[in-house]
């Protein structure tokens, strides 16, 4: 059974443990591996502590659990911060333990994230992708197509981020 409900205060370790392994995972080959090793799990249980202490009522953050009730996915997002022409709603935060890809975690993540941010105003969703992250395949098998790209600094590297996007943020039923 997969679960997919609104994250709570009680939850931040458990989603800082999916961000840690999975994220580690994911970038071991496409960051510096100083700052992969500084991504900890006490650092981002922090993070999402204050997060949803100060979340803003616009903004997503939703979590998946297994048949046992454990975390193995998260999803968060609201308002672009960073500006997509045309494109006003953005995932900023789509993770879902490696030994769970695959069994509709993600999927499912997207599409609840997707129907509680077009309730919203805004037009239009993105996500950003580092370059050659699996993921990019992942946003493409949900309809998104390349809307814009960027050079970034991350733990003094210079790498490639993408923008995917839809027009319309998707409304599942």
């Amino acid at each position: 059974m997969l679960t997919i409900r609104p994250a709570e205060a009680e939850d931040a370790a458990r989603i800082a443990n999916v961000h840690v392994k999975t994220w580690r995972a994911t970038y071991a080959e496409l960051l510096p591996a100083h700052y992969i090793k500084a991504f900890t799990q006490e650092s981002r249980a922090i993070f999402w502590a204050r997060v949803m202490r100060h979340e803003e009522p616009e903004r997503v953050l939703l979590v998946s659990e297994d048949d046992d009730g454990e975390i193995v996915g998260f999803a968060h997002g609201g308002a672009v911060r960073s500006v997509v022409p045309g494109h006003e709603q953005e995932i900023y935060a789509l993770y879902v333990l490696p030994g769970f890809q695959g069994g509709g975690h993600g999927r499912r993540l997207f599409l609840a994230a997707c129907n509680r941010l077009s309730k919203r105003d805004g037009e239009g969703l993105a996500v950003w992708v580092l370059r050659g992250n699996p993921a990019e395949g992942f946003y493409q098998h949900l309809g998104g197509t390349l809307v814009s790209s960027r050079t970034v600094q991350i733990g003094g590297a210079e790498v490639d981020e993408v923008a995917y996007g839809w027009a319309e943020v998707p409304s599942y039923d």
